[in-house]
C-alpha cells in the first residue's frame, strides 16, 4: 500500500488505474461526467482505470495497491470525448445515440459519459445496454433497459427497468434476437418519454461478420448519431463501417480509445459476470413450478408428446439398456428422439439406429444425462406475458412434473424461456458461478 496526495490544476487529468481508492478533499472533479464534490470517495477495482478531470484547482488524497498507478497529463482522450458529447447533446430530441467498439475499448465509459452529461444538462435519459457478455446494468444474457435519474459514478448503479432474454453471452448466431430486444425496449424508452437513449452495444467487433451485424443494428434502430471507438486492433473495421455510414448520410462521430485504458483478462471478464449473477441472485430460493401449467420456451426436450411407461418400456428394450437403468424422459419434436437416461452409458450400435428407424421412422437419437438440466439460466415470464426476473433451473422431476428452479422473483411465475448458460450456487460463498455452456 502507498498513500499520495495530489494536487491537480483546472482542467488537470489524473488517470488512476486500480486497486486504489481515493477521497477528494479539495476542488471538484469529473469522472465521465458525475461531478464530484468533497467528501467524494471511490474505490477503483484493479481491472478498472478512472480519469479525473479538474474543474478547477482540486487535492486528493490517494491509496494504491500493488499494481496500482496515477500519472497526471493536461490533455487527454477523456477531454475531446466531453466536447464531443456536449455539442451532441444539443442535437434535437428524442436523440438516439449508439456506441460502437471491440472489447475493452471504453464503450461503457463513453455510454456513461453521454448519459450522466444528458442528465446533468436536465434531459429524462435512458440506456439500452446491449453488451449482453458483458453487462453493466443487468445480469449477462439480458438486454437491459436502464432509467437514470441523476448521475452515477459507474453503470452498475443504474436500476433496470426491464429486461429482454437472448439467453446466451455470445452474440455471434442470434443478432436477429439481439435487434429484436433493441427495439423492444427502445420502443419503452419512447413510452417512458426519454429524451436521450444511450445503446451500448456488444463488444464484437472484429472481422466482416460483426461490421454487418452493427450495420444490421444500426439500419433497425435508426439511430441520430453513432459513436465509433478506435482502437488499435480494429482500425480496418472502424474504416469500413464508417465509409459504410457515409453512404448513407448517418451521423458517425469516430472517437480515439483511451491509451491507458486497462485491459480485463478472461478470468477477470468471467469474474464480473458471476459479481452481477451474484447481485441478482442475492436471497434467492427454490421454487417448485407445475411442468403440466408452465409454459417453457427454448428447450426441445420438454417439447412435443412426452412417452408413457409403456412407450418408455420399448424404448428401453430398443435401446438394449441394461436392467438397473430407466428412462426418465422422452419425447420426439423436429424429428428428433430425445431420451433422459439414468443409471449408465447407452451405447448406440448399428442394430439400435435400425431398430429406432423401424419403430419411430428417420429420427435422430440425442441421449441425455440425469441432471442434463442442471444450472440452465431462465428468463421468467408473469401473467402479462412480461419478462419479470432471472433464474436457473436446478432439477426436472418428470416423474411428479415438477420443475425446481433458483430464483428471487417473488410474483406469478407462468412461463420460462431457457438460455444456453449454465450457473452453480455455491453453498459456501452464497455466490453464483458459471458452469459453462449447453447445448442439445
Amino acid at each position: 500500500m502507498m498513500q499520495k496526495t495530489i494536487t491537480l490544476e483546472k482542467n488537470n487529468v489524473l488517470k488512476i488505474t486500480g486497486p486504489a481508492s481515493f477521497v477528494l478533499e479539495k476542488g471538484a472533479v469529473r469522472i465521465f461526467g458525475f461531478k464530484a464534490k468533497p467528501p467524494f470517495k471511490y474505490v477503483v477495482p484493479s481491472y478498472k482505470s478512472l480519469p479525473l478531470v479538474a474543474s478547477e484547482k482540486s487535492c486528493l488524497n490517494i491509496v494504491l495497491g500493488e499494481g496500482a498507478s496515477i500519472n497526471v497529463v493536461e490533455n487527454d482522450t477523456i477531454n475531446v470525448w466531453e466536447n464531443l458529447v456536449e455539442k451532441v447533446l444539443k442535437l434535437e430530441k428524442p436523440l438516439i445515440i449508439i456506441t460502437i467498439g471491440t472489447i475493452d475499448s471504453g464503450k461503457s465509459s463513453l455510454t456513461l459519459l453521454i448519459a450522466n452529461t444528458a442528465v446533468n444538462m436536465g434531459y429524462k435519459t435512458s440506456i439500452i445496454d446491449a453488451d449482453i457478455g458483458q453487462a453493466d446494468i443487468g445480469p449477462p444474457t439480458f438486454i437491459t433497459l436502464g432509467i437514470l435519474n441523476k448521475q452515477v459514478v459507474s453503470l452498475t448503479e443504474v436500476k433496470p427497468a426491464t429486461y429482454s432474454f437472448i439467453g446466451t453471452t455470445t452474440p455471434y448466431r442470434v443478432m436477429d434476437k439481439v435487434i429484436a430486444a433493441i427495439l423492444k425496449l427502445l420502443a419503452k424508452s419512447f413510452n417512458l418519454n426519454s429524451q436521450v437513449i444511450i445503446i451500448n452495444t456488444d463488444g464484437w467487433f472484429k472481422g466482416r461478420k460483426a461490421v454487418e451485424a452493427k450495420l444490421q443494428t444500426i439500419f433497425h434502430v435508426k439511430p441520430h448519431v453513432v459513436f465509433i471507438i478506435k482502437k488499435e486492433n480494429c482500425i480496418n473495421e472502424v474504416d469500413v463501417l464508417f465509409k459504410y455510414l457515409n453512404r448513407f448520410n448517418v451521423n458517425a462521430i469516430v472517437v480515439e480509445s483511451p491509451k491507458a485504458i486497462k485491459e480485463r483478462s478472461i478470468s477477470e471478464r468471467r469474474s464480473i459476470r458471476e459479481y452481477l449473477y451474484s447481485k441478482y441472485f442475492y436471497g434467492a430460493k427454490i421454487v417448485d413450478l407445475d411442468l403440466e401449467n408452465l409454459v417453457i420456451m427454448n428447450l426441445d426436450a420438454l417439447k412435443g408428446k412426452f412417452f408413457n411407461c409403456k412407450e418408455k418400456e420399448l424404448l428401453k428394450e430398443i435401446l438394449s439398456l441394461k436392467p438397473e437403468m430407466q428412462i426418465l424422459h422422452a419425447t420426439i419434436v423436429n424429428n428428433n428422439l430425445i431420451v433422459v437416461v439414468k443409471g449408465g452409458t447407452v451405447i448406440v450400435d448399428s442394430n439400435v439406429l435400425r431398430n429406432i428407424k423401424e419403430t419411430y421412422g428417420q429420427v435422430r437419437l440425442k441421449v441425455l444425462s440425469e441432471n442434463w438440466e442442471k444450472g440452465l439460466v431462465v428468463s421468467i415470464l408473469n401473467e402479462n406475458l412480461e419478462e419479470a426476473g432471472i433464474g436457473y433451473i436446478e432439477k426436472i422431476n418428470f416423474e411428479k412434473g415438477i420443475v425446481r428452479i433458483r430464483t428471487n422473483y417473488e410474483g406469478e411465475i407462468c412461463g420460462l424461456i431457457v438460455g444456453n448458460i449454465r450457473l452453480m450456487y455455491d453453498e459456501k460463498t452464497h455466490t453464483v458461478r458459471e458452469w459453462g455452456k449447453w447445448s442439445l
